[in-house]
């Protein structure tokens, strides 16, 4: 039997080997998955930009038909292929637009997820709705009427 001295006292476990005493465990790095809003957000801002193409290239086809024939009759413009559909192809665009935004700020709010798609469609859509903010504030600081351009043509009431 070997002698211990009561006044010693044994070293605690970390006190013992510092170093050693929890070894680090090996954690592989947590694959994170791409949100699900976030890709949706994307995909709804390059839908909805495919849309404002469309009719960007409908209204270019309405204004050379104008430039030909110096009239826009109604009757004419409606005649135009998809004309009618230009309302529509604008709102949907829109309306995804707006839609993209909320989802695209749903897939930043998630955790555990990529964010990529989901701040890429969050940008794009916004970038798209303060364009047509800026558009139409353009639109209502210019001249709506021959009578703010040529006053002197105008009949006074």
């Amino acid at each position: 039997m070997s002698y211990q001295d009561p006044d010693l006292q044994k070293p605690a476990a970390s006190e013992e080997h510092p170093v050693f005493s929890e070894a680090p465990v090996f954690q592989p790095p947590v694959k994170l998955k791409h949100s699900g809003p976030g890709i949706a957000s994307f995909i709804m801002s390059l839908v909805s930009l495919i849309g404002y193409i469309i009719m960007a290239i409908m209204v270019i086809n309405l204004l050379a038909h104008f430039s030909q024939y110096q009239t826009m009759n109604p009757e004419v413009v409606l005649q135009q292929t998809g004309t009618v559909l230009l309302p529509f192809i604008f709102l949907g665009s829109l309306l995804l637009n707006c839609s993209g935004l909320v989802v695209g700020i749903i897939g930043i709010a998630l955790k555990n997820r990529k964010k990529a798609f989901a701040i890429t469609g969050l940008i794009i859509n916004a970038l798209i709705i303060v364009g047509f903010i800026a558009l139409l504030a353009i639109g209502l600081a210019i001249p709506n009427s021959t009578a703010d351009i040529y006053p002197s043509s105008v009949q006074s009431l």
